[in-house]
């Protein structure tokens, strides 16, 4: 703490290092508050806990992206493991801002959330399971593991390592912790080509698995919002997007489409990461509209505005290793699907693919006119059924020698 603090005072300043200091005492103190808690009320419901894991394979995620903050990979597989009937998981989570729970809080059967800090009362709790795997998703959490005891370890690398601790003053420790993970892990998942081939000389067990879908959710018919009906009757088509709006971003194509074609509506929802929203000018844009983060649940509600849906991302080397989840929720939702040429998007048959901002204003009349194409509509069907978060977890279990009938 003390070298990164002193790291941000030469390079940020004061002011934003005091913030960050301040910041950090709070979560601090936070996290300790609702850990207390759980302590104080774990005793009362340890037995219960135990009768609840026992006969199970216990699955545990580390702490990485909070439950309550984004419904990213590792929530999904929670979600299907708890599914299973064998199976329970357990969500350690920091409770830095988003996940107050006070205690072992049961999100759905077979799934629970629960402070890191509980993590030490584990092995009392899993006395009686088949057996414990742990899932590290997060490199810079992974010391949790030395906790508890586990019987495999499944190390998901999901982004590349440079991403996931950008922040970091020596880069040096956390690739030596990294490949140390991979030579000791009982299984390494890569979900993109990219990273996989990275993994390969290093690994003890890789497995390339991309991001899945819960199919059921997406391809169920929504209610279109209200706001939205009204809005979409102004516009020929409306192209949607949604997830991160980062400098990763294409706000070149979305422009250059939006001004040449007044009569198409792009709609972009998701949080915008630093100003590169705001400074691209696409906000300027009457057809341009923006909506902030909504609630996982809420999505098929907005997909059901939209025409065609898009992953606009410019080539680089975190997108060139970026699996996006949103590419299988779009094929489940039955909209065309649009990309730039991202090499995990090329894998797939129902995938218009651009290389400039020419050849994705093209593409929207050609990917329009597949909507009520049976053909492409199968296609898309069948694409997304294979790759659905069950078979996800089932290739991980297989992989480790824990597969089975359900």
């Amino acid at each position: 703490m003390i070298k990164k603090t002193l790291y941000y005072l030469k390079t940020q300043g004061l002011l934003p290092t005091l913030k960050l200091v301040l910041t950090s005492v709070w979560d601090g103190l936070r996290m300790a508050f609702f850990a207390l808690a759980c302590y104080l009320r774990l005793p009362f419901g340890r037995s219960a806990l135990r009768r609840r894991f026992a006969g199970k394979l216990l699955v545990v995620y580390t702490p990485t992206v909070e439950w309550n903050f984004l419904f990213a990979r590792a929530q999904q597989l929670a979600v299907s493991f708890g599914t299973r009937g064998d199976c329970v998981a357990v969500y350690l989570s920091t409770q830095r801002h988003y996940d107050n729970v006070l205690g072992w809080k049961e999100l759905q059967p077979n799934v629970f959330l629960a402070n890191v800090r509980l993590s030490k009362q584990l092995d009392a709790l899993a006395s009686e399971v088949k057996a414990v795997v742990t899932s590290v998703y997060n490199i810079t959490n992974a010391g949790v593991m030395e906790r508890y005891h586990s019987d495999r370890v499944i190390y998901e690398y999901v982004d590349d390592l440079h991403l996931m601790v950008s922040d970091a003053v020596d880069f040096a420790p956390w690739e030596q912790r990294h490949r140390r993970l991979l030579a000791e892990a009982d299984l390494s998942v890569a979900t993109a080509t990219v990273l996989y081939d990275e993994i390969l000389p290093y690994a003890k067990n890789p497995v390339l698995l991309p991001n899945a879908v819960d199919y059921d959710f997406f391809a169920a018919p929504a209610e279109e919002r209200p706001e939205l009906a009204a809005l979409r009757k102004r516009y020929r088509c409306v192209l949607g997007y949604y997830g991160a709006l980062a400098s990763w971003f294409d706000y070149e194509a979305v422009r250059l489409t939006a001004e040449r074609h007044p009569d198409w509506l792009w709609l972009l929802i998701g949080k915008d990461l630093g100003t590169d929203l705001r400074d691209s000018g696409v906000l300027m844009l009457p057809n341009v509209k923006w909506i902030p983060p909504v609630r996982y649940r809420e999505l098929p509600s907005y997909i059901a505005s939209t025409d065609v849906l898009t992953i606009p991302f410019v080539l680089n080397e975190t997108t060139k290793a970026t699996s996006p989840v949103k590419l299988f929720e779009y094929m489940a939702a039955g909209r065309p699907v649009i990309t730039s040429d991202l090499p995990e998007c090329r894998k797939y048959a129902s995938v218009h693919r651009y290389h400039s901002p020419e050849e994705l204003e093209a593409l929207v009349p050609v990917a329009l006119e597949k909507r009520g194409d049976a053909d492409y509509q199968a296609l898309l069907r069948k694409e997304a059924l294979e790759n659905t978060w069950t078979a996800r977890r089932e290739a991980e279990l297989s992989a480790l020698g824990l597969g089975g009938t359900e």
